[in-house]
């Protein structure tokens, strides 16, 4: 393979080691964003790195999940790992509260 001259070789980022906890809070939207709001879902996120703590504020509206830092914040991906476990251990309604139809003859 010919080698360009001048051409820069590209750097490897090491990782760092530093694993990140996360303290998830929810907040009322309603409260929080006001009675005519689209949000859903609210929630206050702590993300610890060793000594650094960098917070966030995640919601759910009817275009997605977002975070204030953008929609591929990592703090999106942990909310919604939190709601989808919240969601699939909690207790589901048998029926969707709508009498059924009667069969007509």
């Amino acid at each position: 393979m010919k080698q360009l001259r001048g051409r820069l070789k590209a750097k490897k980022l090491k990782p760092t080691g530093a694993l990140a906890s996360y303290h998830l809070e929810p907040l009322d939207p309603w409260l929080m964003c006001g009675p005519d709001t689209t949000v859903t879902e609210l929630w206050k996120v702590r993300e610890r790195r060793e000594r650094d703590i960098q917070y966030h504020l995640v919601y759910f509206d009817r275009y997605g999940w977002y975070c204030e830092h953008g929609a591929g914040c990592k703090a999106v991906a942990e909310v919604r790992r939190v709601v989808r476990a919240t969601s699939a251990n909690g207790t589901r309604p048998k029926s969707s509260g709508k009498a059924r139809a009667r069969k007509r003859k």
